[in-house]
């Protein structure tokens, strides 16, 4: 016997809506699992890439964990930071800036002091960094300029100091001392 208002039993009306919303809920979880398994072989293969570029990260005959690569993806980060606050601080010095700072999660000071050296003038410089607590991690010395030309320039000399991440009002009170110094 057909239902009131339609030629189909009720039963097998309601039994068609159901395995239609059924499937239609199946093709959508297939289109998003499809899309899941798009993003995680791009994820994958990104991670693949960003390990090839670290030359700090250990190469095995299994890949490293993605952990891993963006431990050694930070690490190779902040070591960049700090050659580029290294070459800002030696820019700066070329400019004529008597002592030029510059801080990438280490502290690097470039003072020009004009020559003649004072004897233990490296020696100063590095103390002035201990007083105020910050570990001196490098330090390096060298000729700029001048050295007995024909017009008796004497030149200078540059000191660079990298030391550990100190607050910014140690690292002035750092530069106040050595610009005492020179």
């Amino acid at each position: 016997m057909a239902a009131a208002g339609g030629p189909f039993p009720l039963e097998l009306s309601l039994d068609t809506a159901a395995a239609t919303a059924a499937a239609e809920a199946e093709r959508r979880r297939q289109h998003e699992r499809a899309g899941q398994r798009r993003r995680h072989r791009r994820v994958t293969a990104l991670y693949a890439e960003l390990a090839a570029m670290l030359p700090n990260l250990p190469t095995t005959r299994r890949s490293a964990s993605k952990e891993k690569i963006v431990e050694a993806a930070v690490e190779r980060v902040r070591a960049l930071e700090g050659v580029a606050a290294a070459l800002e601080a030696l820019r700066r010095a070329g400019r004529g800036e008597m002592v030029a700072v510059s801080s990438h999660a280490t502290v690097t000071v470039t003072a020009r002091m004009p020559a003649p050296a004072q004897a233990g003038l490296l020696r100063r410089v590095v103390e002035a960094f201990e007083r105020r607590g910050a570990r001196v991690l490098a330090a390096a010395m060298s000729r700029h300029g001048g050295g007995g030309g024909e017009d008796g320039g004497e030149g200078g000399v540059v000191v660079t100091i990298t030391a550990a991440d100190a607050a910014p009002g140690v690292v002035e009170m750092i530069r106040a001392d050595i610009a005492r110094i020179s």
